[in-house]
C-alpha cells in the first residue's frame, strides 16, 4: 500500500497529539478516530488512514492509501491541518515516501 511519512520537530508533540485527539473525536468532516492511546492516534480519513505518534522531540506522521491520487490529496489536507494547529510554533510537514 502506498504510504508517506513525515517527522515534525517539536518539543510539544504530546500536547499536539492531545489537541488533535480532542478535535478529531468529534468526527469533523466525517473523520473517524479508529484507535487512541497516550502516544498514538489512528484516524480513518475515508480514502486514507492517518497515524500520528508523539515522541519527546517530534510528531511522527504516516499516511496510507490504496490510491496514489487519494494519498496525494489527503497528504495536502493533513499537512494543512498540522501546520494550522502548530502555526505559533511554525510546524512544517515535509512528506517522504515510506
Amino acid at each position: 500500500m502506498p504510504a508517506l511519512e513525515a517527522q515534525v520537530e517539536t518539543p510539544r508533540a504530546d500536547r499536539y497529539l492531545t489537541q488533535l485527539a480532542s478535535h478529531l473525536s468529534h468526527g469533523p468532516g466525517g473523520l473517524q478516530v479508529v484507535s487512541e492511546s497516550p502516544d498514538q492516534l489512528v484516524v480513518d480519513l475515508g480514502p486514507a488512514t492517518w497515524t500520528i505518534r508523539s515522541t519527546p522531540e517530534r510528531l511522527l506522521l504516516r499516511l496510507e492509501a490504496e490510491d496514489p491520487a487519494a494519498l496525494e490529496d489527503q497528504s495536502s489536507r493533513v499537512a494543512h491541518r498540522i501546520e494550522q494547529l502548530g502555526r505559533r510554533d511554525d510546524l512544517r510537514v515535509v512528506w517522504q515516501p515510506s
